[in-house]
């Protein structure tokens, strides 16, 4: 199978000719395309009071994204409300844990971080299950590989909704006229599905950057095939760099 066209599922660079898809594009003359599969939006304050959600009930808040903390923050922003200096954090992965500095004082606080999947994060919090745990995450989050181990542990926790997804009408573009499709977010296999129920992927291509995208690509029944970060491929560009390479290889 030739690839000939990529469709990358979030919005174009602002200078596209100094980024790897570009390089990628005139190395393997492909046709390279984005659109964003979804759109972020913060709960209103008001929202957020309805879930009746008092921070000194918890002592550690989960943080399984970036978009996690600012709009966790920003809740509180408009609340005018403070973490307890005693509050911990536990985050699906360095960087986020990194992120949160962006808001508290990283050395006065009890961080702890996963590997980056949903199973680690998952494992940290069964070792440390006198806590009191507090998920911000989306406003229909129901279905989700985190949440479904912490009810097969029974873990205690409660989720605090601090922002909702507006999944993007993907009938706008042709999705079946793409040989390959690369996600960034499992928010974007979820706007997939929920555009498209019956979807059947066959021989086209994902790629996926994040072990919560492997995660809940697999818990959808999709199969990804390009996977990063790996040991060998930290950037999901080397990996489809490398997957290509490999296609051409076997061509000749």
């Amino acid at each position: 199978m030739k690839i000939k066209s990529i469709l990358f599922s979030q919005n174009p660079p602002v200078d596209f000719d100094k980024t790897p898809y570009a390089e990628l594009a005139n190395k393997y003359n492909v046709k390279i395309d984005f659109f964003k599969f979804f759109q972020i939006q913060g709960v209103t304050a008001l929202q957020f009071k309805k879930n009746k959600i008092y921070l000194s009930d918890f002592t550690t808040i989960i943080f399984t994204s970036k978009n996690a903390v600012d709009h966790f923050f920003a809740i509180l922003k408009k609340l005018k409300t403070e973490l307890s200096t005693s509050m911990k954090f536990c985050c699906i992965n360095e960087s986020t844990a990194l992120y949160v500095q962006k808001y508290v004082n990283y050395r006065k606080r009890k961080m702890l971080y996963a590997n980056g999947t949903v199973k680690d994060l998952v494992k940290i919090m069964e070792t440390n299950n006198e806590e009191r745990y507090l998920l911000p995450c989306s406003l229909d989050m129901c279905v989700n590989p985190l949440l479904t181990l912490l009810n097969e542990k029974n873990i205690i926790y409660k989720k605090a909704e601090v922002f909702q997804i507006v999944m993007a009408n993907l009938h706008q573009i042709k999705i079946e006229n793409y040989d390959m499709l690369v996600f960034f977010s499992p928010f974007g296999i979820q706007s997939l599905k929920s555009n498209y129920p019956d979807y059947q992927q066959g021989e086209t291509v994902i790629g996926a950057l994040g072990h919560q995208v492997l995660e809940t690509a697999e818990q959808e029944g999709i199969r990804i095939d390009i996977m990063a970060p790996t040991p060998e491929h930290p950037s999901i560009f080397t990996a489809i760099d490398q997957y290509l390479q490999k296609l051409n290889v076997k061509k000749k």
